[in-house]
């Protein structure tokens, strides 16, 4: 567009995304039609000096290069809404977002937001709005009005495919109503209405947070056509020395070198997330993209200089997450015959 000395251009991005089965009868996260694994990192976007204010628009970009670069296809952002401009790069450089919303409530009670960390099937209704700290309507009212205009900024950028309205019972509430509205306002994503723990039966996704147990799909996962996805898992520490590290260490697994790191990285994926996905996973999140605040478990540093895991078998590792995915799912195997972002 043009008016007088003023030039606007733009770009359309056509996709499609959801869950169907594949040649097995496994459901599966597909693009374009076909099965596409979402191998994702957990971002949080903070930053030091500017917390949630990255230093410019080339650190946009950068931190979706990085994870590009490691072999992920997709992005979880995790608790926070960044600038248009951070969209736009996942538009242009191929990468997949999830779009968590920004969650509220009341204090929540430890026993409904800790308990299923040690055994993730732990389930309670999100009725119950006292448990879930959420026994105020007008705060209800407030995040679904939140919810809407969230959905409605980030609706036409192309690399958004997954709405997370939940995580982990953090004021979570009527999850499976929650799923139903989004669906109404926007029906071409694919809905993960409860991220880790709490599942209500509703969305695309069965979504599991794992830490403290091995990753093992059950047979029975997938049979009401929903996917299999780990939506958080790893968080393996290590604070680099020479690097800008948080004041407080904090890991599921703490490691003092990068040798011990990587080799903790590797013997994860290839016990337990490889495994996995013959038998339904579709899509991971490991904690996380970048040290943040007082967490030291990300795969760059904090100063974002450094890749702390050896960046080959991170990339190698993601390269046969996907070649197994192929097989798995029957997508064919050429990248030219690869519906790509």
């Amino acid at each position: 567009m043009t008016l007088a000395d003023d030039v606007v251009t733009s770009y359309v991005g056509l996709r499609s995304v959801g869950v169907q089965a594949d040649a097995r009868g496994i459901p599966r996260l597909h693009l374009n039609g076909d099965p596409y694994p979402h191998i994702g990192v957990l971002d949080q976007g903070y930053w030091p000096g500017g917390l949630y204010t990255q230093p410019d628009d080339a650190a946009l970009e950068a931190d979706v290069a990085a994870m590009k670069d490691l072999g992920f296809t997709m992005i979880r952002k995790h608790i926070k809404i960044e600038p248009l401009r951070w969209y736009h790069h996942c538009d242009r450089l191929g990468i997949l977002v999830w779009q968590d919303a920004v969650n509220g409530g009341e204090r929540y009670k430890p026993w409904v937001i800790t308990a299923p960390v040690i055994s993730p099937h732990i389930g309670i209704s999100d009725h119950r709005y006292g448990a879930f700290g959420r026994s105020d309507a007008e705060g209800r009212a407030q995040f679904l009005d939140e919810l809407d205009s969230t959905v409605d900024l980030l609706r036409n950028s192309p690399s958004v495919v997954t709405w997370v309205p939940f995580n982990e019972g953090w004021g979570q509430f009527d999850a499976a109503e929650t799923a139903e509205r989004v669906r109404q306002r926007d029906p071409d994503r694919i809905i993960d209405h409860a991220s880790g723990w709490h599942d209500q039966d509703a969305g695309d996704l069965r979504s599991l947070h794992v830490y403290f147990q091995p990753i093992r799909p059950a047979r029975w996962w997938g049979r009401d056509g929903r996917a299999l996805v780990v939506s958080e898992y790893g968080g393996y520490s290590l604070r680099l020395p020479g690097h800008d590290c948080p004041e407080k260490e904090f890991g599921y697994r703490r490691y003092s070198s990068r040798e011990e790191l990587t080799g903790a990285y590797e013997k994860l994926h290839r016990r337990e997330v490889l495994p996995a996905i013959a038998r339904g996973l579709s899509a991971t999140v490991y904690t996380q993209l970048a040290d943040v605040e007082d967490e030291s478990n990300g795969l760059l540093t904090a100063d974002r200089t450094a890749v702390k895991p050896d960046p080959q078998m991170v990339r190698a590792l993601n390269a046969q997450f996907r070649e197994l995915f192929d097989a798995a799912a029957g997508t064919p195997a050429t990248p030219q015959e690869r519906n790509e972002p």
